[in-house]
């Protein structure tokens, strides 16, 4: 989760999808694979995506970042979500208890949302080290039924002295650990650590080829290449709906590692805190920032989310 500095201050017809506007600093990517027709995320990911799709044009996205435990009424969130073609929520967590909560939001809705465990490095920093250890060992017993590891990373905004962020750092290391272990992807935190997170979301997938996703890595043209190239995947989230900045960027991302996120319930300008629903609204200014048809990204989306969950 971000309420931070990051800045928070349009649909042409069908395109090949990784068409970029005629910017030098965009470099063109691979074409999207052909959609497989069944109405399901490829390589087996679970989610009523079928039924979503009836009912939403085909139009479907997933949430890949949502704080869904912390909203109110949760429950009506996934329904919500479910009406405007956002499946599988992916519900991260900050400690030990949100991730409890998470699958026990999972286990209610079976295949609409998606649970993570894990420690948020800003959490680190408001507990002892006792507590740590007590949270880093809860997780490392719930990781056994999660689906992924997340909300893990570092965040050098909020850990100013360096022991604040050694602590960071030997929690992201165990917890990559757990996540190689237990063959689950991670989804990683990386305020005003950018280049340190990807170096370790590189090493991670390079050591165990399992997915590694940056949430809301959408702040430099330069890192979203590297992405690219080594296989990261990055999530854009409502901030191209109200900063022209993180637009710029989104628009560049190669469609082979590009996913949709809300970061739920974080609050954008005006427009008030996000609701997983919204994630549909970022795909559709997505399309149109990237000038492809929206059906083409949606179908690219739902692959890239299923290689991100990939296991095997």
């Amino acid at each position: 989760m971000r309420p931070d500095d990051r800045g928070l201050a349009e649909f042409r017809g069908p395109e090949v999808l990784h068409q970029q506007p005629s910017d030098s600093r965009c470099a063109p990517g691979p074409d999207p694979p052909e959609a497989d027709g069944r109405g399901e995320i490829a390589h087996g990911v679970s989610s009523p995506l079928a039924r979503v799709a009836s009912t939403c044009g085909g139009l479907v996205t997933a949430d890949a970042h949502c704080h869904l435990s912390l909203l109110r009424d949760p429950d009506e969130a996934v329904y919500e979500g479910l009406a405007a073609g956002v499946s599988p929520i992916l519900a991260v967590s900050m400690d030990a208890d949100e991730a409890e909560a998470v699958l026990a939001l999972r286990d209610r809705h079976r295949g609409a949302v998606l649970a993570g465990a894990g420690l948020h490095p800003s959490r680190i920093v408001e507990l002892s080290v006792e507590q740590q250890r007590e949270h880093l060992l809860r997780i490392e017993g719930i990781a056994e039924g999660a689906d992924f590891i997340g909300e893990i990373g570092l965040d050098y905004k909020d850990a100013r002295e360096e022991p604040q962020r050694a602590h960071q750092r030997e929690a992201l290391e165990r917890l990559l650990d757990v996540a190689a272990g237990r063959r689950l992807p991670v989804n990683l935190h990386t305020r005003r650590a950018d280049r340190e997170v990807m170096e370790a979301a590189i090493a991670f997938h390079e050591k165990t080829g399992l997915g590694a996703l940056m949430h809301w890595f959408t702040h430099s043209s330069k890192l979203a290449r590297s992405c690219t190239e080594r296989g990261i995947f990055i999530s854009a989230g409502p901030s191209v709906l109200v900063s022209e900045r993180t637009a710029a960027v989104a628009r560049c991302i190669d469609a082979s590692i590009l996913l949709v996120e809300t970061d739920t319930p974080v609050e954008y300008g005006t427009l008030g805190p996000a609701r997983p629903a919204w994630a549909a609204r970022v795909l559709r200014r997505l399309a149109e920032l990237r000038q492809t048809d929206v059906a083409l990204l949606s179908e690219s989306v739902r692959r890239n989310l299923a290689n991100y969950l990939e296991r095997s």
